[in-house]
């Protein structure tokens, strides 16, 4: 909705407060890799790629932002064939890509700016060419680009996503090199029978993608003889040669990924690890809940890359859905799912702050209760000694208007207030309630929780003439339950939970001066001022899968400062009261979280959406006599120049006095 539109429905007074846009998640998208990310540097590695986007152009469009290579003056640096050191490949490799970015911007990221380093499949290709010096090329190239990301970091960057690099042992590269160092000069075509066979041949699950494997290999080995006996035996060193490459292939990835985890820890940084490993594997044991149903062979035909590969390509295969597009490259599907993934983690502390907001909106029904009791007590005083019981339910709705980084949502409280206060004399009265809430907050399409609090506050009352001061404290202890992030993967939606407790402590003062226009009307200026402070403890999510995720403690500060006017009626039965108020927020502009990916010890933080700092607040109410010592009260507020949505606020109940 337009400002426009919004300030129509305002009043005056909102009129003359700012109305903004939700803010972007991020100011830009600057990528150093290989061709895993190369948008069109060296190419586009993903079949019908003017069609199909990479996972960062997915990102950066759900970012609003644009992708361009870096060839063409944008911020994607990354290139095929890249490594992460100029040993393996001068010409292209992601140190120097970093030393052209440092160049180009004087050495200064851009704080606000999402980065993400990613590189070390083609290292690791290049190591299992040399198996006595595997480990040691690995090493290397793993600290190189720890130190690359180390460098980022120094330079001001905000935020480094650095996904881990996926098993090359699960790559149809690995097929052919076996295939190829096991028949020489006639492996062309036992190359593609092999590929034949496996593109036809679903994997449903590992099992499947093994017994594959081998009756590609089988069909490779008939390619070179026609006696039985011969093919088994050349089956079997295939084979044997192939489980032997993948065991290492696979142990070699891994160290390569624990060598870079070791030395980001060291570092330290505010840096977000994303599995992709530990997805992929997801993914090769369950394709068909991915959308995919083979992932051991590949839709380019042998020999041709993808990025030179269209569905029109001789002998381009499109009978099912393909892992691969080619020897070493996921095809466009999986790329979904690596930007649906990344952007779930980058995301998730985002979520989770709002569990902060999520517990200090549940004193708003409690308070709104003890509001209305207050313009009772001033509508008619209570005799010195006299003993008051009131009780109510308090809730409110929101509609929340969601950002580029995540939908839209809505916030709903409840809660229920019994409180007694005791006339102290003419102009002192004290008391004290306790409430229960029971919210469903739903800030966002893929993220909602629930929360359950118990709440203790005292009060009291001050009258001095035409003048009056209120003042209460409130604590509050909450369980927050039920937390649930959806995570789409392809056709998957998956759904992580969790459960943790928090606390609130919160204060009050509301001071105010009563003007007697007639016998009937009363009016007057109102001061308040409300601080609240909560803390949410930190937690795990229950699963164990590439998703799962761990969160730290979180504090939230609000102080929020308000300036009104009231208007009392006294016209018997029903004594009807309206106030508006401008409230301004001193504390917090935004609340923080942190947390990253369970299987690692990283951790990153990222500041959730801008808290409104100016708003109105306009409410209106009444005070109904039931009999002489027995009254109800109901009352409803709406506020006005939120950009997130504006909230409704009611609640009614009943007071007696003895």
């Amino acid at each position: 909705m337009a400002c426009e539109q919004k300030l129509f429905n305002l009043s005056a007074l909102a009129v003359v407060m700012s109305c903004s846009l939700p803010a972007m998640a991020f100011n830009s998208l600057t990528i150093f890799g290989d061709s895993l990310s190369d948008t069109g540097n060296n190419g586009r590695w993903v079949w019908n790629n003017t069609q199909n986007s990479l996972y960062d152009e997915q990102l950066a469009t759900q970012y609003g932002l644009r992708l361009t290579p870096s060839d063409k003056g944008g911020s994607n640096y990354a290139a095929g064939g890249a490594t992460a050191v100029p040993t393996l490949n001068p010409e292209d490799n992601t140190r120097n890509q970093l030393q052209q970015w440092l160049t180009q911007t004087g050495g200064k990221a851009d704080k606000n700016g999402l980065y993400i380093h990613w590189v070390g499949g083609n290292d690791l290709a290049a190591a299992a060419t040399q198996p006595a010096l595997a480990q040691t090329i690995a090493a290397n190239s793993a600290a190189n680009a720890s130190a690359q990301i180390g460098m980022l970091l120094d330079a001001g960057a905000g935020l480094v996503v650095v996904p881990t690099v996926p098993d090359i042992s699960a790559t149809p590269f690995l097929l052919e090199s076996v295939i190829s160092a096991g028949l020489g000069p006639a492996a062309a075509p036992a190359i593609q029978a092999a590929f034949t066979s496996l593109n036809a041949a679903p994997t449903p699950d590992l099992a499947s993608r093994q017994q594959a494997i081998q009756q590609a290999l089988r069909e490779a080995s008939s390619t070179i003889s026609t006696n039985p006996q011969i093919q088994q035996s050349i089956a079997e060193q295939l084979i044997a040669a192939y489980n032997a490459a993948a065991a290492q292939s696979s142990a070699l990835t891994d160290y390569y990924n624990n060598v870079q985890e070791k030395a980001l820890a060291q570092r330290g940084g505010n840096i977000a690890r994303a599995n992709i490993n530990g997805i992929f594997k997801e993914i090769l044991a369950t394709p068909q809940a991915f959308g995919l149903s083979n992932t051991a062979g590949m839709a380019c035909p042998p020999g041709v890359a993808a990025t030179d590969c269209t569905s029109s390509t001789p002998g381009f295969s499109s009978s099912q859905d393909y892992l691969f597009a080619d020897r070493f490259h996921p095809g466009p599907q999986v790329h979904s799912i690596m930007a649906q993934y990344i952007q779930s983690i980058v995301a998730a502390p985002v979520q989770i702050s709002h569990l902060n907001k999520g517990i200090q909106e549940m004193v708003r029904g409690s308070r709104a209760t003890l509001d209305s009791r207050y313009e009772q007590l001033r509508y008619q005083a209570n005799p010195v000694g006299t003993l008051g019981l009131f009780g109510g339910y308090g809730g409110s709705y929101q509609h929340i208007d969601g950002s580029n980084e995540s939908g839209n949502g809505r916030e709903t409280t409840n809660s229920l207030t019994l409180g007694v206060d005791y006339q102290l004399n003419d102009s002192v009265l004290i008391g004290g309630l306790i409430a229960g809430s029971l919210d469903k907050p739903r800030p966002d399409d893929n993220y909602h929780y629930d929360t359950q609090g118990v709440q203790a506050a005292l009060f009291t009352h001050l009258r001095s003439g035409q003048a009056w001061l209120d003042g209460d404290v409130h604590y509050l202890t909450a369980n927050l339950t039920n937390i649930q992030r959806k995570i789409a993967l392809g056709k998957q939606t998956r759904t992580e939970e969790g459960e943790t407790t928090g606390k609130l402590w919160g204060a009050r003062l509301t001071a105010g001066y009563d003007l007697a226009l007639t016998h009937w009307l009363t009016t007057g200026p109102m001061l308040q001022y409300a601080w609240d402070y909560s803390h949410v403890n930190g937690y795990s999510e229950k699963g164990s899968s590439s998703t799962a995720m761990r969160f730290g403690d979180q504090n939230g500060h609000s102080q929020v400062g308000s300036a009104g006017w009231r208007f009392n009626t006294h016209v018997g039965a029903v004594n009807p009261w309206a106030r508006v108020s401008y409230r301004h927020q001193f504390g917090d502009e935004v609340y923080r979280a942190n947390g990253g990916l369970k299987f690692t010890n990283l951790t990153f933080s990222r500041a959730g959406e801008k808290l409104d700092k100016n708003w109105a607040d306009f409410a209106v109410g009444a005070d109904m006599p039931l009999s002489d010592t027995v009254s109800a009260f109901a009352a409803v507020s709406q506020t006005g120049g939120l950009s997130g949505g504006n909230q409704t606020s009611y609640n009614i109940g009943v007071s007696a006095k003895f």
